[in-house]
């Protein structure tokens, strides 16, 4: 009885391990249509979106101001964020990034325009460092 008891007890051992298979890694995904940045102050170095941009508006303003420049600018609303004061827009073609940066800080209201960076879940997560 005892030697079927481990025979059983065995059994029930090696049937819950299992193998190990082998996994192949992930491509990356094309670089063709993302925009590296080289690391700046305080920057880690990113990659951006090439024509979407963040946009923060004061919430004493409203979004009204930012809905008429964009357009004004031939810009596409890709989201309307309704928890934050913001949106995404895509820039329309033939112009760069920093083209629609300039432009949409001086709208009226406006307290930040940002490039769309991208993360993902396999870049290396490092503090970053506050130097005063």
């Amino acid at each position: 009885m005892k030697v079927f008891a481990m025979l059983i007890l065995s059994l029930l051992f090696f049937s819950t391990c299992k193998t190990k298979k082998e996994v192949a890694p992930l491509n990356p995904p094309e670089r063709g249509e993302l925009l590296p940045s080289m690391p700046g102050k305080g920057e880690l170095g990113s990659e951006y979106s090439p024509n979407t941009l963040i946009i923060m508006v004061s919430e004493d303003v409203g979004k009204e101001p930012l809905y008429k420049a964009i357009k004004d600018y031939g810009a596409t609303l890709k989201y309307d964020y309704s928890i934050i004061p913001g949106v995404a827009i895509l820039i329309p073609e033939g112009t760069t990034l920093e083209q629609g940066i300039a432009y949409f800080k001086k709208v009226k209201g406006v307290v930040s325009v940002n490039k769309d960076r991208i993360t993902r879940l396999t870049d290396p997560v490092r503090p970053r460092l506050e130097v005063k």
